[in-house]
């Protein structure tokens, strides 16, 4: 290999690190060019309409206050007098039952009774009404206290009652919060103030000044179970857990200078 061809070579080892750095950087600045610039557009199409639209949102973890816990007993039997009287006998245990633990005589209420026929089937499986196999009557026994911890234990335990020769199908308990609407206002205000945090940001990077509001929207609540996000158009409104999480959502139009 000439003296020349060596020089050559090397020259092409020095410049080749130097080509793909330069090729790498103007890559990347061109990438963040263009964001900045898309952001840049973004943002120049509300001022140019002297607006700024923004969503501001708030969040907050509730503990439930109240609590409902219903239960149904059963009774069935040839006979619907049979039956019925089963049930009159079976409710009135399932309500010392509860008052034995604790639960305020107010805070019971029983439904009126249902009365069911139950119709026995022919060999292709379809009902025979005029025939009635058995009868079947029905109550539901509902508990509504804020006392939370009794009415869980108190729902846990009532399964006791089958021993006793009681039907009894007990509900899981229902989670109420009873200060929702002092809450909304809470959350609204909250929700309001980051979506006006959210546009004074947004205008000081473009060097803007925020002025009055324009007009805003409140969306529904949304109420899930704890670390749960679901979102719904109509709000969500759990009852099946203690342990909440509340999401409010606010939509506000700025004027900008």
């Amino acid at each position: 290999m000439t003296p020349v061809q060596e020089s050559r070579l090397g020259l092409r080892w020095l410049t080749a690190p130097l080509v793909l750095a330069t090729v790498i950087g103007l890559s990347a600045f061109c990438s963040a060019t263009v964001l900045a610039k898309a952001c840049i557009e973004v943002f120049r199409i509300k001022h140019g309409e002297k607006r700024i639209v923004v969503t501001g949102s708030a969040t907050k973890r509730i503990h439930s206050d109240f609590v409902v816990w219903r239960a149904r007993v059963k009774s069935q039997a040839t006979e619907m007098a049979q039956a019925y009287r089963k049930l009159s006998s079976d409710v009135p245990t399932v309500v010392a039952f509860l008052k034995a633990r604790g639960i305020d005589e107010k805070q019971i209420k029983v439904s009126a009774t249902a009365i069911y026929e139950i119709h026995p089937r022919d060999k292709e499986g379809r009902e025979m009404a005029e025939t009635t196999a058995a009868f079947v009557t029905e109550q539901q026994v509902e508990v509504s206290s804020g006392e939370i911890e009794k009415v869980e234990r108190v729902s846990r335990e009532s399964t006791e009652l089958i021993d006793r020769g009681v039907y009894i199908h007990s509900e899981a308990p229902l989670y109420i919060y009873t200060k929702l609407a002092e809450l909304k206002v809470q959350m609204v205000a909250e929700a309001s103030r980051d979506a006006r945090n959210r546009a004074e940001q947004m205008a000081l990077q473009a060097k803007s000044r925020v002025t009055s509001l324009i007009n805003s929207r409140m969306g529904v609540l949304q109420i899930n179970p704890a670390y749960e996000t679901e979102v719904s158009a109509e709000g969500n409104n759990d009852r099946t857990s203690f342990e909440k999480d509340v999401l409010a959502v606010a939509t506000a139009t700025y004027g900008v200078d």
